[in-house]
């Protein structure tokens, strides 16, 4: 996965979910990447449905070879972030 496919789909998400994005690479892996989304968005879906919708945005602007440098895709609400007392 190049910088620039990173650049690409980190504006894609932060477009789409309207939230926060952070790309993180790997240390060790070449070309290995991992994501962190956080938006109000979430707050009404399931993982599921957040992971349906994350990976659909990847699939949509990215070709399938630079999805394979994607680790993981983190979803959370802002809600799922704050402490428990």
């Amino acid at each position: 996965m190049t910088q620039k496919q990173v650049d690409q789909l980190t504006r894609a998400l932060r477009q789409q979910f309207k939230g926060r994005v952070e790309a993180e690479k790997i240390v060790g892996r070449t070309g290995r990447y991992r994501f962190a989304v956080k938006s109000e968005k979430f707050a009404a879906m399931t993982q599921l449905q957040r992971q349906d919708a994350v990976w659909k945005i990847a699939d949509k602007v990215l070709p399938p070879e630079a999805t394979l440098g994607i680790s993981l895709i983190l979803t959370f609400a802002p809600k799922d972030l704050v402490p428990s007392a």
